[in-house]
């Protein structure tokens, strides 16, 4: 079982900006001393993209993020670094999920007409079975 959560085109850009943002920083670490100068401004002028984006978002949307974490002043976000790189294959989009419950007593009583049908389904499969072709005779 699992919550939808309403979102909009904002919520799409801080995403995509997210992905950039992990695909530039692993391309960091494989990176020539003088690529990765370049590379490190483009992060921090992401990461500064991504802070007003995140700022911009609603409470249910930012929840729906991950990779990002509060800023040093109350309602500024920033780019959790950290996270991005350590989970380069999982979802940038939180992904909670929860067994649904259910009582065992309604799912292990058949029903009826389960059992009525079954039992016609099966006389029928084994009249068919025992059909023989005219060739083989």
């Amino acid at each position: 079982m699992y919550d939808e959560v309403s979102t909009g085109p904002l919520y799409d850009k801080a995403f995509q900006l997210l992905s950039t943002y992990r695909s530039v920083a692993a391309r960091m670490s494989n990176a020539r001393s003088s690529t990765q100068g370049k590379l490190d401004r483009r992060l921090e002028q992401l990461s500064e993209r991504i802070a007003e984006t995140l700022g911009e978002l609603t409470d249910d949307e930012l929840m729906a993020l991950d990779c990002w974490k509060d800023g040093v002043v109350p309602g500024l976000y920033e780019v959790d670094h950290a996270a991005l790189v350590e989970k380069p294959y999982v979802s940038i989009r939180k992904i909670t999920r929860w067994p649904e419950e259910y009582d065992v007593a309604d799912m292990a009583q058949p029903s009826d007409n389960n059992t009525d049908t079954t039992a016609a389904e099966s006389s029928l499969l084994k009249k068919f079975l025992s059909v023989r072709d005219d060739d083989e005779l």
